[in-house]
């Protein structure tokens, strides 16, 4: 864990308090994702249906068994990780992506400039799927969501948060 924030922050952050203070928010940021993300696996047994599709029009991730509706999500899209680019892009900088997926993304973009975290500000670089949780733990830290998921594809993996999940009844 240490040295992949020590590489986070070599990579982003400037000046020796900057760096500092980015390793610090990032490892806080990290742990309380980890916690939400036990909490949520466990009474809504993310990872365990058999299948899971997104609606970015409705703003939803559904998981179903036996092809029925088990849990609902309200997710916000927090970015991308592209394999063939090696390269981060946020949601915000998206045009694929709807903006009611997005919509609180702002929120992410303008702490980064308040504190001047570059990889909060700069729309895409070279990354990978570890800095991809990375932001997407920052983003579940400053959202307050619930917990966060990852969707994989041929080209890499699509981050979201869940700010809000039920139980189908």
């Amino acid at each position: 864990m240490k040295k992949l924030i020590a590489s986070i922050f070599s990579l982003f952050a400037s000046g020796a308090n900057a760096s500092d203070d980015w390793v610090d928010f990032v490892t806080i940021a990290h742990n309380s994702l980890s916690e939400k993300q036990e909490s949520i696996m466990a009474e809504y047994k993310i990872g365990e249906h058999e299948r899971f599709d997104w609606d970015q029009e409705n703003g939803t991730l559904v998981f179903s068994n036996d092809g029925k509706p088990v849990v609902i999500a309200k997710v916000q899209f927090v970015g991308s990780v592209s394999t063939k680019s090696d390269t981060w892009l946020w949601s915000w900088a998206n045009n694929t992506i709807l903006d009611n997926v997005k919509d609180q993304m702002h929120k992410v973009k303008e702490y980064g400039v308040s504190k001047n975290y570059e990889a909060l500000i700069n729309e895409k670089w070279s990354a990978d799927e570890v800095d991809g949780w990375e932001m997407t733990s920052i983003t579940s830290y400053l959202l307050n969501a619930k917990g966060a998921y990852r969707t994989t594809d041929k080209t890499g993996f699509t981050y979201m948060v869940i700010t809000d999940i039920h139980w189908v009844k």
